[in-house]
């Protein structure tokens, strides 16, 4: 792929040919002069409490995050539908653009656990280097020069607030230079994704009108663990369940009720391997019958290093893809998981009682890709569970019910969760990303046709039916969703130049 860019060169923009260094040299300039300015609107957003589970915390960040789009120019305003938290909305036309680009970013947070932290997650520090590393602070306010392996840590610092203000700085370095930006803008701010947006299928459909683009551009997650520059072209969906398998209504002694009593922990261990085999194969009828399989290109894509398997399974401990000892990671993460998330029943350690116990209980995660549904998913499940003898109820059964039915089990859903979503890789206006995103870094562009983690994309593509792409730009052990959460600055200044090119393309022509 580089060759054919390094070959071409050049992108045209207002009808004239622009060097591809050009726009790159410029919005490095222009960062270079404003580097301290840069950091401290990047601290003042994070500074910001921003848990999804705090409707009101997320209307302060709503409004502020207007006046940073206002005084770009950008035409804001705060949408709202039901009970949904607020999303930010921006528009902004250029002269002479012919296609129209809409960012997504969402600006909440995870929640935090203050004590688990090195240091308070909505007070930003910058560190000169990594925590585990034994990095000192750096005292603000900061002065000359600033090394890109600092990072400042403070929640949502990768995860999602520094892709807006890369954008951001992207917009105003090229209008610094006359650069553009060259296509139209839009911009919708998610404000409870990390909350599984609940609300974002209501948001969209109450606001479809200002929704109209040629392309989804999603910021959001980290480059490739090699350091390399990411897009990525699909998502699995997510959802949950709780089940818990009751016996007696209380918990027995083991020696008067051990072969009388059931016992619910036996019996959801068998229910478990019931349902998927040491492979992570799902055994449940009908499972896979509406998997897509994986594509020629997609599997094009994993052939050419679209993950870093070796350091994706050496990294964390594991000899090799429980989906198989010949599975590639890419492979393993482009079908369905069934993953068991926590169990809980009696006790061990100094606290075990010879005793049977009353209940047990499992958190079950599903990942599901391409073709499958949530609904169709839960009713084969709960299928599954019916025909391996259970009563189902959505409560604790009543007394009558225990005499009556000697295998219950009770069941609920996680009322968060989508469908995965993915794009066409043949789509000529990817096809265009890509070369644009390979061109702008000396590294090699790796695409990724299903990232294995999950992105609320389904409900976009199902109202807008607009392609999309994710493009990353933060350092991938940014401890995301974890204590101490960080960005190491070189990636911020990196996303400034890759979005410039970008945004400085017009897009003309595919």
């Amino acid at each position: 792929m580089k060759r054919w860019i390094a070959a071409l060169g050049w992108l045209t923009i207002g009808g004239t040919a622009l060097a591809q260094t050009d726009v790159t040299e410029a919005a490095r300039a222009y960062r270079e002069a404003h580097e301290a300015a840069i950091l401290q609107e990047t601290l003042d957003l994070l500074r910001l409490p921003n848990d999804a589970a705090n409707r009101e915390d997320i209307l302060v960040n709503a409004r502020h995050i207007v006046g940073l789009l206002e005084a770009r120019g950008i035409d804001a305003q705060i949408l709202e539908a039901g009970d949904a938290s607020p999303a930010v909305y921006g528009a902004m036309d250029v002269p002479g653009a012919t296609r129209t680009l809409l960012l997504y970013i969402h600006y909440d947070g995870q929640p935090v656990e203050p004590e688990n932290w090195a240091s308070d997650p909505y007070d930003p520090i910058i560190r000169a280097g990594r925590l585990e590393d034994g990095a000192a602070t750096v005292e603000a306010p900061l002065s000359g020069a600033i090394d890109p392996d600092w990072r400042i840590y403070a929640r949502s610092a990768s995860d999602d607030k520094s892709p807006l203000i890369a954008i951001l700085t992207a917009i105003d370095a090229l209008r610094a230079n006359g650069h553009g930006p060259n296509v139209n803008l839009r911009f919708f701010l998610e404000g409870e994704e990390e909350a599984g947006s609940p609300h974002l299928r209501e948001l969209l459909e109450a606001h479809r009108n200002l929704l109209d683009a040629d392309l989804w551009l999603i910021a959001d997650g980290p480059i490739d663990t090699r350091g390399d520059p990411r897009v990525m072209l699909g998502v699995r969906g997510v959802t949950s369940m709780q089940i818990t398998i009751h016996g007696a209504e209380r918990v027995l002694h083991s020696g008067h009720y051990g072969n009388v009593a059931p016992n619910p922990a036996a019996r959801l261990a068998r229910l478990i391997a019931s349902m998927r085999d040491d492979t992570g194969r799902v055994l449940i009828d009908g499972f896979y019958d509406d998997v897509l399989p994986i594509s020629d290109a997609a599997r094009r894509y994993i052939e050419e290093g679209a993950f870093d398997e070796a350091s994706l399974l050496s990294e964390p401990g594991i000899a090799r893809t429980e989906w198989g000892p010949d599975a590639p990671y890419g492979e393993a993460v482009m079908v369905p998981a069934l993953n068991i998330l926590g169990l809980d029943a009696g006790s061990v350690g100094p606290g075990t009682r010879n005793a049977v116990p009353e209940r047990a209980s499992a958190a079950i995660g599903f990942r599901i890709v391409p073709g499958m549904s949530l609904e169709r998913l839960r009713e084969q499940v709960t299928g599954h569970i019916e025909a391996q003898g259970y009563m189902i109820l959505d409560r604790e059964p009543t007394d009558a019910e225990r005499l009556e039915h000697p295998m219950i089990a009770q069941i609920r859903w996680s009322s968060a969760g989508y469908s995965a979503a993915s794009t066409d890789a043949g789509h000529p206006l990817i096809g265009h990303l890509i070369g644009l995103v390979d061109a702008a870094s000396a590294r090699p562009v790796r695409v990724v046709p299903l990232l294995g983690g999950s992105l609320p994309l389904a409900p976009i593509q199902d109202v807008t039916g607009t392609p999309f792409a994710i493009v990353p730009i933060v350092n991938p052990d940014n401890s995301q969703h974890a204590p101490n959460e960080n960005l190491r600055i070189g990636n911020l200044w990196d996303g400034i130049e890759l979005y410039a090119e970008i945004l400085a393309d017009d897009w003309d022509g595919n």
